[in-house]
């Protein structure tokens, strides 16, 4: 498995992202991923508010709430000269009154980086989670990184690298008097971040990549020996550090929004989990002790990871391939879950989050790319994502990131629209953004139905599942014949069960437009089609 340390402040053939906080910061705009930002100092260096004295926030809280919600249809944030945080969201999630449709985007990625906080003020982008809100964005996700100088750790774990984490991680979390610590810059950091922006989130992204490594031969060994730091770039610190943070954020946010996830921040590998289970915080090797009695599994709710499938596809360069890459990776976590007994048994399982994905529209070098594969497979992945009980995926990125004929990167030939080279609301959509726009607006009010997908009997050559709304009572069926090799071409002839259709069903393409249905036997092909009775 390749990790998704590829993407983002790591991505090959990509500047550091740090390199681009400083213009970031000049336009004040919101970056996730791709662009990190940043927002104030704490009024008096403490930022702190009156809280109940902590008891006992460490125990384990089932992740229920996080359980049978609508699927969410997000993507990552971006900065873009000229666009403001709001006029980005508008442009994926769509504003009536400035006659932008949108790409059907219901839920946002953006990063909330502390140099950025300590620089304009954790209020600072408030009224942009308002304006995402209004425009129907909900349960987005914040990921939580980038110590300002003044609160990085300066240890240098290994020669030449210095730590990308913050200083003082061991300071108490609490003071006695119940105020969380303003000399844990972490935990305060995390503390006015959750208090300002938990009515709009509901994922707590604890740092993006801390798995991303230049050295994949290093991950084979992390499952009996952990991570070296100097093999972390992103993070060139010890996973002990890691659990610690995970700590501190849940205890924060346990206090402050018992509903709030705290998630693992985009992992690539599940070796890096299982780092993550059999350690405590103890920095003394991450040992059980009375101060330190909890392990990893205990600080956290939800499995976010990055999953860019045109690493795993070989010669099976197809959409059904891609988005199989996205459960195959689901299932490997899972794995590493299980043998800890994070499954329902011994302890609550845990929720799954995709936070980076999508394959690009242009092939480059060997890998998989063309509009019609990732339309198919931007559809594709969000049903099958749902039948393996994933709450929500995430795209890579808002929009491209160069024009398609001069893209030799294939990150830069990912987007819900193309590359912006005009202001709001100049921007051109892709057909994947379509896609996007269309399994969203079919199936976002609606939950996957096992038992009635197992009544559609789709053959072994045919995929898709079963929608249901709860309020009309009324399904969606999706439904395709599965491609293989190198190619989207597929045909299958399907038999519709004659109990679920009426004289008004209708079929719907992948771009939402509608076509008559003749009922009885009909031939799929690669491209999804969506049933409505």
């Amino acid at each position: 498995m390749i990790a998704c340390g590829f993407i983002q402040d790591g991505l090959v053939g990509r500047l550091p992202k740090f390199f681009l906080l400083f213009l970031v910061v000049l336009v004040s705009l919101l970056g996730a991923c791709s662009k990190k930002k940043a927002m104030s100092d704490v009024e008096n260096g403490t930022g702190v508010d009156s809280i109940p004295t902590p008891g006992s926030p460490s125990e384990p809280v089932p992740p229920s709430s996080g359980i049978g919600l609508p699927f969410l249809y997000g993507s990552n944030m971006g900065a873009y000269s000229g666009w403001t945080d709001q006029e980005l969201a508008e442009l994926l999630m769509g504003n009536p009154v400035q006659n932008v449709v949108g790409a059907g985007v219901n839920s946002l990625r953006p990063a909330m980086y502390d140099s950025f906080v300590q620089h304009w003020g954790y209020d600072i982008r408030v009224d942009a989670f308002k304006t995402y809100q209004q425009l129907g964005g909900k349960d987005h996700t914040i990921f939580l990184n980038g110590p300002s100088e003044a609160h990085r750790d300066q240890t240098r774990y290994c020669d030449g690298m210095q730590s990308q984490t913050f200083a003082n991680l061991y300071e108490p979390i609490w003071l006695s008097d119940g105020k969380v610590n303003p000399d844990n810059y972490y935990a305060n950091y995390v503390y006015n971040v959750v208090k300002t922006y938990r009515p709009y989130v509901k994922y707590w992204e604890v740092w993006n990549e801390p798995d991303y490594t230049n050295r994949w031969q290093a991950t084979q060994t992390w499952t009996h020996s952990d991570p070296d730091p100097c093999d972390l770039t992103n993070f060139a610190a010890p996973v002990q550090s890691y659990v610690r943070m995970l700590r501190i954020t849940y205890e924060i946010v346990k206090q402050l929004d018992n509903e709030g996830m705290v998630c693992v921040g985009g992992l690539g590998y599940p070796s890096f989990l299982d780092a993550i289970l059999r350690n405590t915080d103890n920095p003394n090797g991450g040992e059980v002790s009375a101060e330190y009695s909890k392990r990893g599994g205990e600080w956290f709710d939800c499995v976010s990871y990055h999953v860019y499938p045109m690493y795993d596809l070989g010669d099976n360069r197809n959409s059904d391939a891609a988005a199989t890459a996205i459960i195959n990776h689901k299932n490997d976590f899972q794995a590493v879950l299980d043998d800890y007994s994070y499954n329902g048994t011994a302890h609550p399982a845990k929720v799954f989050i995709v936070t980076e994905v999508n394959i690009p529209r242009k092939a480059v070098d060997q890998y998989v790319g063309g509009d019609e594969v990732q339309r198919n497979f931007l559809i594709k992945a969000a049903v099958v994502a749902q039948k393996a009980g994933i709450s929500g995926l995430y795209i890579y990125g808002p929009t491209e990131g160069a024009p398609l004929a001069q893209v030799t990167d294939p990150y830069q030939a990912m987007g819900l629209y193309q590359y912006l080279t005009g202001g709001p609301y100049q921007a051109t959509i892709t057909p994947g953004g379509i896609a996007w726009r269309t399994v969203s607006h079919l199936l976002k009010n609606r939950r996957y139905d096992p038992v009635q997908t197992a009544a559609m009997k789709l053959p072994p050559t045919a995929d898709g599942g079963a929608f249901y709304h709860a309020g009309d009572k009324s399904y969606v069926y999706v439904l395709w014949a599965k491609t293989t090799g190198t190619s989207e071409a597929a045909a299958v002839t399907y038999h519709f069960p004659a109990s679920f259709i009426s004289d008004t069903t209708t079929q719907r393409s992948w771009e939402n437009k509608e076509a008559s249905f003749s009922g009885g036997s009909f031939s799929l092909t690669g491209s999804p089609v969506f049933i409505m009775p």
